[in-house]
């Protein structure tokens, strides 16, 4: 239950999408997303959905700020700033048989007009337990 977290876009909309291929996007069933400002070993969130009820919901991608249909806003989307470092995570339940729950994301930041992987960071996709 490998389901990565990309991002791109621009500053005031970024896109997250899901697979391995940022190009060519997969259907993940996203139970929530969140973004955290990270600074001084501090987070900070600075949006976060979840979808209401236990069903998860299939998506390609979710724009930064948005309101999705079958999500609730956790904490509204604030402003993001350049070259300031961004934690996203996602989370849900693999489909098929064996609907195993899935985590993934990873540190991010926004220089030179577009999205990068932060430095010293790894990009982490695990299972949940």
């Amino acid at each position: 239950a490998m389901i990565p977290v990309n991002i791109s876009g621009d500053l005031q909309r970024p896109t997250a999408s899901f697979g391995v291929d940022p190009e060519k996007p997969e259907k993940a069933c996203l139970g929530g997303l969140a973004v955290h400002e990270l600074s001084n070993a501090m987070m900070r969130p600075v949006w976060s959905i979840e979808a209401r009820g236990r069903d998860c919901r299939a998506l390609k991608q979710v724009v930064y700020g948005q309101a999705l249909e079958g999500f609730g806003t956790e904490v509204p989307a604030a402003p993001l700033k350049p070259g300031v470092r961004y934690v996203v995570v996602g989370y849900g339940v693999t489909r098929g048989l064996s609907r195993v729950p899935w985590r993934g994301g990873g540190d991010f930041i926004f220089e030179k007009g577009q999205w990068r992987p932060a430095a010293g960071s790894a990009v982490t996709v695990e299972q949940a337990p």
